[in-house]
């Protein structure tokens, strides 16, 4: 799981860190934190953005706007000492929103509505490396087969699997993935636009529709 912390408050983005360092393994077993004061080349790579609204060099909500735009899945929660801004920011569809002024009560029900959340989502889990790796079905966008090598690529890294594509598409056991030509199977929630020949996906690669897939594609696609 891959957390961002966005607040140009130095000393509370460092103890606001420490506080989910401390806490947040209680719900994901393997979790990377990063730290922004700004998004001068911010990467708008993670799962979970903990985000300032009123930054003084930025606008919070524009900023939640182009993580949407990158990632509609991305799950964003404010934290912030404007409580007159949260009605603003609901435009955006936020997770949830922390008060400065109510952190500890506030941050300990966030942590509840990500552990309920992240419950309800299913998981694919294999051994890659002499390690035992699980990883959101999610955060799939497709799997491409080359030879005997299956590359499964997610949103942050490609794991290489000695599987046939059909015997990972089994394991996966998921409706929201459709094979379009013989060497890929794509998650239909990572399709960003979708033309006769081709579609785009979240991170803007182009992966063409096999003739013979078609059909099924033109039909799942319209559903």
């Amino acid at each position: 799981m891959k957390i961002a912390i966005i607040d140009d408050d130095i000393s509370f983005l460092e103890m606001f860190n420490k506080k989910i360092n401390s806490n947040i393994k209680k719900i994901f077993d393997q979790v990377i934190i990063d730290r922004y004061t700004n998004i001068d080349h911010f990467p708008f790579q993670y799962d979970i953005y903990f985000l300032d609204i009123d930054l003084i060099d930025d606008n919070g909500i524009s900023i939640a706007g182009k993580i949407k735009e990158n990632d509609k899945n991305a799950l964003i929660i404010f934290v912030t000492s404007k409580n007159n801004l949260v009605f603003s920011a609901l435009k955006v569809q936020p997770f949830y929103f922390i008060r400065k002024s109510n952190l500890d009560e506030e941050f300990e029900t966030a942590l509840m509505l990500l552990k309920e959340h992240f419950n309800q989502k299913s998981y694919f889990s294999f051994k890659y490396n002499f390690e035992y790796i699980k990883i959101l079905t999610d955060d799939i966008l497709y799997l491409e087969v080359d030879n005997h090598l299956t590359s499964l690529v997610t949103k942050f890294k490609a794991y290489h699997l000695y599987k046939p594509l059909k015997e990972i598409m089994n394991e996966i056991n998921s409706d929201d993935f459709i094979q379009i030509n013989r060497n890929n199977s794509v998650n239909i929630k990572h399709i960003k636009q979708y033309k006769k020949n081709a579609i785009l996906l979240d991170n803007n690669q182009t992966l063409k529709i096999g003739i013979a897939f078609k059909s099924v594609v033109a039909e799942r696609m319209i559903k």
